[in-house]
């Protein structure tokens, strides 16, 4: 008795999978134009080849904001959580400033990631590509990073796989519409 319950559980399971392969398939290719808009970081996730979990760069709780308009332009702008708040200075900081304005400055560039530049498409192997033309990390200047998308549920997923096979780190940032949040 108790294995026929896990076999009619287990093809109840294949049929749920089945179904939302299915839907996924019928929503068809994505179109350049979904990707219009400003969309909201709703996650990121990190697995290495040691299985470790964690963005090294941003922990659970990030947020950001990505903005691609149709003229071909695009923006991002990633803030880790747990950000120190300090009074807005009255002009910049100066480089030689004392060794609490060193920190609180490296504090806040360690917790801030941004970029702007040009984006194109490519339908056929829905693969979005962002062309940096001036970045918070100077030498990212004239950088094209290339990500894998795919639409779930309405939310943008972009998946970037690096590393030899076997050995790879796959990193996934999950975007929502702003608009929706």
């Amino acid at each position: 008795m108790r294995l026929s319950s896990c076999a009619q559980a287990l093809k109840v399971l294949v049929v749920l999978c089945s179904a939302s392969l299915v839907q996924a398939a019928d929503e068809g290719p994505i179109k350049r134009e979904q990707l219009i808009g400003a969309w909201r970081l709703a996650s990121m996730d990190y697995h290495g080849p040691d299985n470790s979990s964690v963005d090294p760069f941003y922990q659970p709780g990030s947020t950001g904001l990505l903005i691609y308009d149709s003229s071909g332009w695009m923006s991002v702008h990633i803030v880790g959580p747990h950000r120190q708040a300090w009074k807005v200075p009255v002009s910049r900081l100066p480089t030689t400033g004392s060794p609490q304005d060193g920190a609180l400055k490296a504090a806040a560039f360690d917790t801030y990631y941004a970029y702007f530049g040009t984006w194109e498409f490519d339908e056929a192997h829905a693969v979005v590509t962002h062309h940096v033309a001036s970045a918070l990390l100077p030498a990212e200047v004239g950088q094209s990073y290339a990500q894998q998308i795919a639409f779930d549920n309405g939310r943008l997923i972009f998946t970037t796989r690096t590393g030899p096979k076997g050995r790879e780190t796959v990193r996934r940032k999950i975007w929502e519409r702003a608009a929706d949040s």
